[in-house]
């Protein structure tokens, strides 16, 4: 008997065919990105029908291999992918609003290229999170992982250290290169040499007086730290910048306050970490009275919303899409030669140039 057979030809049969046709297309959106499906509650009032109609319709999913159920949790969608559809590839990713959008997309589309499919999860930054669904996503068949990790303060979470015996191949993304002598694939963003990049920038435009302002992070923060210091050091310069100022969350006060260190050191620039403090920087120079680029050039880094600044930032820019891209190169290759030499590819950013950098003025305003 077909399932349309019994399901029956009534307005019933219609109604669970067209709300299992809904829900196929959700799922193939990553309409619900933690990999779990509201209740069969939820979705009858959503959907405007009865719960047995809700009921049926996954029952239907459940068949295909679609979503599978597990007691008491819910019902979550399977990592295995339709036959002949190529490999099955979960994704854990700490946010889906900054940065990590346009990773996703450069995963996507190579994957989807060769015929993969993309399970996406995102752990908001918990680590505890994290953890449940790389489990959850090796539980339900996927046959790789690309993991974007939350690094402690002072070493990998046990889960990630575990993870390098799994028996399911993982490629780090952004992560890396603080884990000393890790066997772990990763493919991330040589962020000091994009730091190095922003200051030699601002050194050929004949600024020797240089702030920092970064906003704490023990991914990012360190390695573009060190590129700083080391186009200054090969400048000549003290590797220390004339001001450096680290805090976990940035306001318009907190920037008014390393601008007004930045004037008494006669500071004529400054690199921020990332793009959101470079635009309150700008907030604080304007103010004061102070232009940019004219008085004070701005730098700032991730190029997310650079472009958006009342002054368009210079700005730092990984490669986002490309590093995504890579890293499911990456792990489709293992899967396909689990025997083959492992990889750790780093790419370098850019540096986009536009019009908070100009040569420091002769005559800088008062403030």
């Amino acid at each position: 008997m077909s399932s349309s057979e019994g399901l029956g030809t009534g307005p019933r049969g219609n109604k669970t065919q067209r709300l299992a046709d809904d829900l196929r297309r959700a799922v193939a959106e990553l309409r619900w990105p933690a990999g779990k499906l509201p209740t069969e509650q939820q979705l009858a009032r959503d959907q405007a029908v009865s719960v047995n109609t809700v009921r049926r319709a996954v029952d239907l999913l459940v068949q295909e291999g679609l979503v599978y159920r597990r007691q008491g949790s819910g019902t979550y969608v399977r990592a295995s992918p339709a036959a002949g559809t190529g490999y099955a590839i979960g994704v854990v990713v700490p946010s889906l609003t900054y940065y990590y959008p346009r990773v996703i997309t450069g995963i996507e589309r190579e994957l989807s290229r060769h015929g993969c499919r993309m399970i996406l999860r995102c752990a908001e930054w918990n680590p505890e999170l994290e953890r449940e669904a790389v489990e959850e996503l090796t539980r339900s068949g996927s046959d790789g992982l690309i993991v974007v990790p939350t690094l402690g303060e002072d070493a990998p979470h046990p889960w990630l250290r575990d993870a390098e015996r799994s028996a399911v191949p993982m490629v780090l993304v952004e992560r890396g290169m603080e884990l000393p002598a890790t066997s772990h694939e990763f493919v991330c963003s040589h962020h000091a040499a994009g730091a190095r990049a922003a200051v030699e920038h601002l050194l050929r435009l004949g600024h020797t007086r240089i702030g920092y302002a970064e906003r704490t992070s023990p991914h990012t923060a360190p390695q573009v730290r060190s590129g700083l210091a080391t186009a200054l050091e090969q400048a000549g310069l003290d590797p220390v910048p004339v001001v450096a100022t680290s805090l976990r969350s940035w306001t318009a006060q907190d920037a008014d306050r390393f601008l007004d260190q930045l004037v008494r050191q006669r500071g004529t620039a400054a690199l921020c970490f990332a793009d959101r403090e470079a635009s309150l920087l700008v907030g604080a120079a304007r103010r004061r009275g102070l232009r940019v680029p004219e008085d004070l050039s701005v730098i700032g880094y991730d190029n997310e919303v650079a472009d958006l600044c009342e002054v368009p930032l210079t700005a730092v820019a990984p490669a986002k899409t490309d590093i995504g891209r890579r890293a499911a190169h990456l792990i489709r290759t293992r899967i396909a030669d689990p025997g083959g030499p492992r990889r750790q590819e780093i790419l370098v950013p850019e540096l986009v140039v536009r019009d908070s950098t100009a040569p420091p003025s002769p005559n800088p305003g008062s403030g």
